[in-house]
């Protein structure tokens, strides 16, 4: 099946290529009804995944700021989307038939990303594949490899924090993820470890390194570079509480300050990915001159 679609912005589409359009998306919809409720009730129940709610909207705006990019003449078939939809079906049968939430919401975006390739045109989905790929970060990451992760990362905070701490004179004692001062102990949890902001910090970097003019390679270094910037920033936020408990007692550990301890160590991080891209965009300025 492959038809050529010649719209013009202003002028009225093909009543059958709308109504094709609305069959297919809203089965997809009928599809993916529960995979849908269940990603968004984990948006907004788990912290750790809390900035997701914000990727289809920065998604969407995005691709309402570049739609003048978008090919007014185009050819769309079947053809263009098997790449995507054979392994999306692929997918969504094992994910299925073995009850796994995140094979399940992969091929949701497979299917998804197939159907606009398939009913818009390869030349269409090319334009706008920033905003399409960036929807990989509604997926959460599977629990077993997220615990597996944050472990490890609990410990080296607590470490790389406990030595900044005796180097400027603070008195305590850690045992594995604990930090014991002389008024309290710091418990290094999963929310500390610092793979919470160093997931939030790469969807931004993603973001940031999509929309500020550059040259790859520093894209990617912008991308790396989230990885470092997290955790100096999420060892900023338990040396910054440490120093504060140490301080002022245990009771700032159930202040609304301590929260906003963590909201302020995130910005900080951003502000820096932000300057970092800024920087590089700068540089390519001076090398195009």
């Amino acid at each position: 099946m492959q038809f050529t679609s010649k719209n013009r912005v202003g002028e009225k589409t093909f009543p059958t290529e709308n109504v094709l359009t609305f069959l297919v998306f809203t089965a997809f919809l009928i599809l993916y009804r529960g995979t849908l409720i269940g990603l968004f009730g984990q948006w907004l129940q788990d912290d750790n995944y809390s900035h997701c709610l914000l990727v289809p909207a920065l998604s969407g705006i995005i691709l309402w700021r570049n739609r003048k990019r978008i090919p007014r003449d185009r050819v769309a078939g079947m053809r263009d989307s098997l790449p995507l939809l054979i392994p999306g079906l692929l997918l969504f049968v094992m994910g299925q038939a073995a009850a796994e939430l995140f094979t399940l919401r992969l091929s949701m975006l497979l299917i998804f990303w197939g159907l606009v390739r398939g009913l818009w045109g390869a030349d269409c989905f090319r334009t706008i594949r920033f905003p399409m790929l960036f929807l990989i970060f509604i997926v959460p990451l599977p629990y077993v490899l997220f615990y597996r992760a944050a472990f490890p990362l609990q410990l080296a905070s607590a470490a790389a924090s406990a030595e900044v701490l005796d180097f400027i004179g603070v008195p305590l004692v850690r045992t594995g993820n604990i930090i014991h001062l002389h008024n309290a102990s710091l418990d290094v949890v999963t929310a500390c470890s610092g793979l919470r902001s160093l997931l939030s910090m790469i969807t931004f970097a993603v973001l940031a390194a999509g929309l500020i003019p550059m040259l790859i390679r520093w894209r990617i270094l912008l991308i790396v570079m989230a990885v470092p910037i997290a955790m100096l920033t999420n060892g900023l936020r338990i040396v910054a509480t440490a120093i504060l408990v140490h301080t002022n007692g245990e009771a700032f550990l159930q202040g609304t300050l301590h929260n906003f301890m963590g909201l302020l160590t995130f910005a900080i991080g951003i502000g820096l990915l932000f300057l970092l891209g800024g920087g590089l965009r700068w540089r390519r300025q001076s090398e195009s001159e």
